[in-house]
C-alpha cells in the first residue's frame, strides 16, 4: 500500500490559515481606520496668555524703568544742548571766522552723539522686546502642547474676543479679520494653560484669572472708543503682545519717544 506524504498537505493548511488570520486583521484594522474620530478642537487667547505670563511681567517692569531712566537721560543732554546753543548764540560769532566754526561744530556733535545714543537704546529694546516675546511664546506653547496631547486634541485655535468700535475702520477691520467668528465657552483651555505655567513656577498664590481679566480689558477698550481716546493698561505698555501677534514682522511699538 502506498504511503501519502501528508506533511506537505499540513503546511499548506496552515498557510492558509495563516494567511486568513493576517488578512482578518489588517481588515479590522482598516476598518478602523475609516471609522470617522470625534474633531477635538480647542482656543486659547495668546495675547492674554502673553500679557499675563510671570517672565512677561517681569520684563516689562525692568523694560518700563530703563525706558524711563534713559529718557530722562535724554532729555537732559537735550536740554543742555539747548543751553549750550543758547550761550554760543549770546555771543554773536560772526559767520564764517574760526570760532563761530568751531562753535557749530561743538553743537553738531554733541546732537549726533546723542542722536546715536538714541538709537542704540531703541534697538536695544526693540531686540529685549522680541526675545522675550519669543521666550514666552514658545514656553505657552509647550503647555499647550501637553495639554492638547494628553486631551488627544487634533487642533488648537487662537481666539481674542474683540469689540469694534463701529465709527473706527481700523477696529471693524481687525474685527471682520478674525479666523475664528465664534466658539463654545467649554472648548477655551487658556485658563488650564496659565495655571500650569505658574503652577511649574511655583507661584499658584498669583495665578490670574484669565477670563476676568479679558473682561476688563475689553470693557476699558469699549469705555475709551466711545471718548475716543487710545486705551491704556496693558496694550500701550513697553511690550505689546497685540500689536506683536496682529503685525507679524513689524517690531512692537517700545514706548520710547526721540528727545526733540
Amino acid at each position: 500500500m502506498k504511503r501519502t506524504n501528508l506533511i506537505p498537505l499540513v503546511i499548506v493548511v496552515l498557510t492558509i490559515s495563516f494567511v486568513g488570520y493576517f488578512t482578518a486583521i489588517v481588515s479590522a484594522q482598516n476598518a478602523a481606520a475609516t471609522v470617522p474620530r470625534p474633531y477635538q478642537v480647542a482656543v486659547v487667547d495668546i495675547a492674554q496668555l502673553i500679557k499675563n505670563h510671570p517672565t512677561f511681567i517681569a520684563k516689562q517692569k525692568e523694560l518700563e524703568e530703563y525706558t524711563k531712566n534713559k529718557q530722562n537721560e535724554f532729555n537732559t543732554r537735550k536740554l543742555a544742548i539747548q543751553d549750550r546753543e543758547k550761550t554760543l548764540n549770546a555771543l554773536k560769532l560772526t559767520p564764517g571766522t574760526q570760532e563761530h566754526d568751531k562753535a557749530i561744530e561743538e553743537i553738531t556733535t554733541k546732537v549726533t552723539e546723542l542722536e546715536k545714543d538714541f538709537k542704540i537704546v531703541q534697538r536695544k529694546l526693540m531686540t529685549d522686546n522680541t526675545v522675550v516675546l519669543y521666550e514666552v511664546y514658545m514656553d505657552i506653547r509647550k503647555e499647550i502642547d501637553a495639554i492638547a496631547k494628553q486631551a488627544q486634541l487634533a487642533q488648537v485655535m487662537d481666539y481674542r474676543s474683540l469689540e469694534a468700535n463701529p465709527a473706527d475702520p481700523n477696529s471693524v477691520a481687525a474685527l471682520l479679520e478674525q479666523n475664528l467668528i465664534w466658539y463654545a465657552d467649554n472648548l477655551e483651555i487658556s485658563q488650564a494653560v496659565i495655571n500650569n505655567v505658574y503652577t511649574r513656577r511655583n507661584l499658584k498664590a498669583n495665578i490670574p484669572n484669565i477670563k476676568v481679566l479679558r473682561e476688563q480689558e475689553k470693557a476699558k477698550s469699549l469705555e475709551a472708543a466711545n471718548k475716543n481716546t487710545t486705551p491704556s493698561a496693558t496694550t500701550n505698555s513697553v511690550l505689546n503682545p497685540n500689536s506683536a501677534i496682529n503685525s507679524a514682522g513689524n517690531t512692537p511699538q517700545t514706548g520710547f519717544t526721540r528727545p526733540q
